[in-house]
């Protein structure tokens, strides 16, 4: 039976990526001039008020923290969670998670409204999920919307890279269908795996990795337009990335919100970040989608270095704007209980 993951660590990665998530909040849409000019000492607090609702980069994280801890990740399954909490909560969704919810739902998802709960979400009425994100594709569309939310799986299945694989890829399907982004959650959970297990793995190992994984997965996932081989788009993010720094790839170009493009900010800080602090501020001052940015690399940098290695004001301000929810540290445990199970 697997062992379980290093409690200071799992809670790290849970705890990064709402405090890299709600860090980046205030500038999203930014540019890196236009954030250099309001913050010309960098960004070093979190602005987000006291009881915002959750937004749809750690909402999402908390879904897949939920269904993982229960077992094995299911497509339709995925596709009713994020549509009851687009009916609830929908706060910060994304415009092609949008349009695959209402083709699901039948009808535009209503957002969160004073009051209102779980048992207001009204059932879907539309196609299913597979078609509906499917149909939003429209063959190009690869956003860094599933790569924002995947990184709860790393805990439960850190040790079984074949398994992990296969997981991060089904999360992805429900909201987008390209290729790229489950990849991108492949080796993006593989990196953070290694850093759960404290395991320093090369570009080589990542791109193997992976494509073992999917090939073990292969007679389910080529439903889903998967081939045994990554894109040679997703060989080139990860070679460069792993030749590169934060200052070398411009984060607010018109390719903002590109997960190839976020999964080489994830990959440079796993392989090169001094500490939590400096790596997040850097790749939040870099403007872009700097609260997704912020959600994917707080996971991989608290994965590394641990719950402690986050700024306890950084941690504090998090717990006050969720205070009421359930912690983040309460999520992670979760999930790592049921390693092995």
């Amino acid at each position: 039976m697997n062992a379980q993951v290093d409690p200071d660590r799992a809670r790290g990665l849970m705890v990064g990526l709402a405090v890299g998530n709600l860090l980046g909040i205030g500038v999203e849409g930014w540019s890196r001039p236009r954030i250099a000019q309001r913050y010309p000492d960098g960004i070093r607090e979190i602005t987000a008020e006291v009881g915002s609702p959750d937004d749809d980069d750690l909402a999402q994280a908390i879904i897949l923290a939920e269904a993982t801890a229960e077992g094995a990740l299911d497509i339709d399954d995925l596709g009713r969670r994020f549509w009851q909490w687009a009916e609830v909560n929908g706060a910060g969704m994304g415009i092609l998670t949008h349009e695959v919810l209402a083709l699901y739902g039948g009808d535009a998802p209503r957002f969160g409204g004073r009051g209102r709960s779980a048992e207001d979400a009204r059932a879907p009425n539309g196609c299913s999920i597979i078609e509906a994100s499917r149909r939003a594709w429209a063959g190009h569309r690869a956003g860094n919307g599933a790569l924002m939310r995947c990184a709860p799986i790393a805990i439960r299945w850190h040790a079984d890279p074949l398994r992990l694989v296969r997981e991060s890829v089904i999360s992805t399907v429900p909201t987008h269908w390209d290729p790229r982004c489950g990849w991108s959650c492949a080796l993006a959970n593989l990196a953070i795996a290694g850093a759960l297990r404290e395991e320093a793995l090369s570009a080589e190992d990542l791109l193997r990795r992976s494509t073992e994984g999917v090939a073990a997965a292969l007679p389910e996932l080529r439903r889903y337009d998967y081939g045994k081989e990554p894109p040679v788009s997703v060989r080139e993010a990860v070679a460069e990335a792993s030749e590169a720094r934060l200052e070398d790839l411009r984060f607010d170009g018109s390719d903002m919100g590109y997960t190839l493009l976020t999964l080489q900010a994830a990959l440079i800080c796993w392989w090169r970040a001094e500490d939590f602090e400096s790596a997040l501020r850097e790749v939040v001052e870099s403007g872009g989608d700097t609260d997704t940015n912020g959600a994917v690399v707080g996971a991989v940098l608290g994965a590394r270095f641990g719950l402690d290695g986050i700024p306890p004001a950084w941690r504090a301000k998090t717990s006050a704007i969720r205070a009421g929810s359930i912690s983040m540290e309460s999520y992670a445990d979760r999930v790592n209980e049921a390693v092995g199970a």
